[in-house]
């Protein structure tokens, strides 16, 4: 074979692998991190009017709500979404059951131990408003459940589906109160810090100690004993009260391990911080660390 043949054979042989692998990440990327169906719904009784539109809860969180309202206002720990396409209300007795395409997983890699990400409308009270001091918490609970198939659930201790970190929808605003959306969006497959006590904290410190995140209520699988699960359920007990709101389900983001291979160069866009689409083989954790729940 002569020496053109070979560079001409050798250089298709790159292309192709590289075609290949460009065509396995573009396909992981097809996957997300949200909720993806809806299983079974009941509003129950004395929920928030107008708040009972399951599909509320698939997808991503809500970063920007109240347009519809003529009130339109970036998400942040001190305005939460209020939207009726933004959540689902449950009353007494009522229940949501969804499911995930692509398991979530009990990740060694996984930020503070956390696995699943739940949003509901939790926020703080403003005791310096308008500038966003911490007086209060504002959370309506709602029993969680996780399951591997469906069939045989486990309840999740010590933790309320609407009681986690409230929701911070974007990095770069200056202001608790924005009625224009930010341009840097946070990271809703990163979890917080569930040693961080926001208590008497200004917006500031708050967007500061989140670093990155978006917020929500960190659940660690290893609590119940699971590897993986592909099905959630909040349910609202006739004995809790209250009326929860659920915005979303997050599976997080692992953190990369060091000198993983970019497909920046091969021109595939390349994250700036967590990857939170692609998926892929993650280590089991053997361990039962921390909930993640805001106190």
């Amino acid at each position: 074979m002569s020496l053109v043949r070979r560079v001409l054979v050798a250089r298709v042989g790159v292309l192709g692998a590289l075609s290949c692998a460009a065509l396995a990440f573009s396909t992981s990327l097809a996957a997300d991190p949200w909720a993806d169906r809806v299983v079974s719904f009941s509003a129950g009784t004395g929920g928030s009017d107008g708040y009972d539109l399951a599909s509320s809860a698939l997808g991503s969180p809500t970063r920007f709500t109240g347009v519809s309202f003529g009130f339109p206002s970036a998400v942040t720990p001190f305005s939460p979404a209020f939207e009726r396409t933004d959540i689902v209300s449950l009353g007494l007795g009522g229940h949501i059951t969804v499911a995930f395409d692509e398991p979530v997983t009990n990740d060694a890699a996984n930020p503070f131990g956390l696995d699943l990400l739940i949003f509901g409308n939790s926020f703080f009270y403003d005791a310096d408003w308008p500038s966003g001091r911490v007086g209060g918490f504002a959370g309506e609970g709602g029993l969680i459940e996780i399951s591997a198939d469906g069939l045989a659930w486990h309840a999740v201790p010590f933790l309320a589906a609407d009681a986690g970190y409230p929701t911070l929808g974007y990095l770069d605003l200056a202001t608790p109160y924005s009625d224009t959306p930010g341009a840097i969006d946070s990271d809703f497959t990163r979890p917080v810090d569930p040693s961080f006590d926001a208590s008497d904290k200004t917006y500031a410190e708050i967007v500061a100690a989140y670093r990155g995140s978006g917020g929500g209520l960190g659940v660690d699988l290893s609590l119940v004993g699971l590897d993986a699960i592909s099905f959630v359920r909040v349910t609202n007990p006739d004995s809790m009260g209250g009326t929860p709101e659920i915005d979303a389900f997050a599976d997080v983001s692992p953190i990369p391990a060091p000198g993983v291979v970019s497909f920046g160069a091969m021109g595939v866009l390349a994250a700036s911080r967590w990857p939170a689409t692609p998926r892929r083989a993650r280590a089991t954790k053997p361990r039962a660390g921390s909930a993640g729940a805001l106190a």
